[in-house]
């Protein structure tokens, strides 16, 4: 049976500010060119310009409006009519079990964008964890609806 949860979304008070990152390890493995960042309590996608055009105004874009149902499968992640494939084969599972034990780990999660000192400037990441961001960086917006089959 398919569980639903609300992640807290949070966009930046100006443009281009975000928080760090923090400490984590890179995953650059993925055939499709995604780079995934496991950190303590967090994950993150970095955003190359195509996917920060596609995936920041769906997940954190200025909108009040409620945002749309994600529905997260072990193969794909479903928005609206699109899907997008989140694993290729049995070798990569992990981005999809870091995101299980960030969701199974209790308590709010927390959608914003961050950066690090380590990648190029302008370089942003989607960044899902349990710790809110800073309020003095960040505003909240509608939640995000996540439904995991």
């Amino acid at each position: 049976m398919p569980t639903e949860r609300q992640v807290r979304r949070y966009t930046a008070f100006f443009p281009g500010w975000a928080t760090a990152f923090g400490a984590h390890d890179k995953d650059a493995n993925d055939p499709r060119g995604l780079i995934w960042l496991y950190g303590e309590g967090q994950l993150g996608l970095l955003l190359n310009p195509d996917l920060k055009e596609f995936l920041y105004p769906l997940f954190l874009g200025n909108s009040h409006e409620e945002a749309p149902l994600i529905t997260l499968s072990e193969s794909q992640a479903r928005l609206y009519i699109q899907e997008v494939e989140l694993a290729i084969g049995a070798s990569d599972h992990r981005p999809f079990a870091a995101l299980m034990a960030l969701l199974e780990g209790g308590g709010d999660l927390h959608l914003s964008q961050t950066y690090h000192l380590i990648y190029p400037s302008g370089t942003r990441i989607l960044t899902l964890g349990r710790k809110a961001p800073l309020p003095l960086v960040y505003r909240e917006i509608a939640p995000l609806r996540l439904q995991v089959l």
